[in-house]
């Protein structure tokens, strides 16, 4: 396991990727985060997954709660992007 910062993680992200390595990601020396690389997706409990899908759920909303955008704000932009995705 190793422990990086989020620049550190950022600029060798390819190589944690490459070598399969388990990433603690600090800030300021705070843990923020962490990477797991998954080879196999499907070996991994649906129980899981799904808590993982409700607790990135929860944390999303309450996110666009306190900034205060809703749902037809992220519409319009997700259309307005893939308007320009097509003119590529």
């Amino acid at each position: 396991m190793k422990l990086a910062s989020i620049r550190q993680f950022r600029s060798g992200i390819s190589t944690y990727t490459r070598k399969g390595e388990i990433v603690l990601v600090t800030k300021s020396g705070r843990m923020v985060g962490c990477f797991l690389p998954l080879t196999e997706t499907d070996q991994i409990p649906i129980e899981l997954k799904r808590e993982f899908v409700a607790t990135l759920g929860t944390h999303l909303a309450a996110e666009l709660s306190r900034k205060k955008v809703d749902e037809k704000e992220i519409l319009d932009d997700f259309r307005e992007f893939k308007k320009t995705r097509r003119r590529q």
